[in-house]
């Protein structure tokens, strides 16, 4: 297979493949490889030369190709940015069309909104503006709203029910499991999963806001959908939420709240270490609690022990 995706001409292709496979050539071997004139090898080598794919050796007029996975993977790497540059200015004209094209009621239903400090405002607003309920999904770090802007607790000063799935890439964060642990003082319901779908936020079952771009392309732009097309939100975050592990129930008298800690932790998919991490302790003081409670459950595996702390209650 040809090079002729990233650019390379004819020549510089075949002058390339030849050189990985003979390494040192000079202009006498090339030539007998690819029966291409001296000065059009010469032209292809200088061209593969600034381009870091080929290297001339320091005793003499040979060369020698690059190691491919390095030189092509930085060609291949730059040639997939290129791409995704253009189809970012592919949505953005088509998302222009949309709205030149589109009449006013069906404008009312989808509203993009960029820039850091605009989604923050607009996530905001749909706090405050919760007259029933809130829905969210958390994924990953922060990044438009952090904990300390949220009006969750103003929501819930108005009996708004607020409900969380929180996914283990959140969990991982540090400070996560404090601001969590807030949360649920506060009133937040809370239930984990392995991935959300993406982060969301869904007001009233009404209205949904989510990264335009879906899950790994960051929060900005954001979407918000309104009518029908938040109804999908709304159906795919009640799914969601039913195969959810619910997070943080009072935990039963029997079980101290540190260790109560420690297994909804680990039961939302955290590692030692990441556990120790988000309560402040080392990891030889998480797995100590954790073998004094197989102990006390007579349990030989953490499966066992999970089992028994579903069955009392502990968690």
């Amino acid at each position: 297979m040809g090079l002729e995706d990233l650019g390379l001409e004819a020549d510089e292709n075949a002058v390339y493949e030849v050189l990985i496979e003979r390494p040192s050539s000079g202009y006498e071997e090339l030539a007998d490889a690819v029966a291409l004139s001296t000065r059009r090898i010469g032209a292809a080598l200088r061209t593969l030369v600034d381009r870091g794919l080929v290297v001339r050796a320091a005793d003499g007029p040979r060369w020698t190709a690059a190691p491919p996975a390095v030189a092509l993977g930085a060609e291949l790497a730059a040639q997939r940015e290129r791409l995704h540059r253009a189809e970012l200015t592919v949505a953005r004209f088509a998302e222009t069309y949309r709205l030149a094209t589109a009449d006013p009621t069906q404008r009312d239903l989808v509203e993009i909104v960029e820039g850091t400090a605009a989604i923050r405002a607009r996530y905001l607003q749909l706090q405050l503006s919760a007259r029933s309920s809130l829905d969210i999904f958390s994924a990953g770090a922060p990044e438009a709203v952090v904990p300390a802007d949220s009006q969750e607790v103003t929501a819930l000063s108005r009996d708004v029910r607020v409900r969380a799935v929180i996914d283990q890439g959140f969990l991982g964060e540090e400070g996560a499991a404090v601001h969590v642990a807030q949360s649920l003082a506060d009133g937040v319901h809370v239930r984990t999963v392995a991935e959300v779908p993406y982060k969301l936020i869904l007001c009233d079952r009404a209205v949904a806001m989510l990264p335009l771009r879906g899950r790994d392309a960051g929060v900005d732009p954001a979407v918000v959908l309104r009518g029908g097309l938040a109804h999908v939100a709304r159906e795919l975050f009640d799914q969601v939420w039913e195969r959810a592990r619910p997070y943080g129930e009072v935990p039963h008298a029997d079980i101290d709240s540190v260790d109560a800690h420690i297994l909804r932790l680990l039961f939302a998919g955290l590692t030692d270490t990441a556990v120790a991490g988000q309560l402040g302790m080392s990891v030889r003081t998480v797995q100590r609690r954790l073998q004094a409670l197989m102990t006390r459950a007579d349990a030989t595996t953490r499966l066992q022990l999970g089992w028994h702390a579903r069955d009392r209650g502990w968690v």
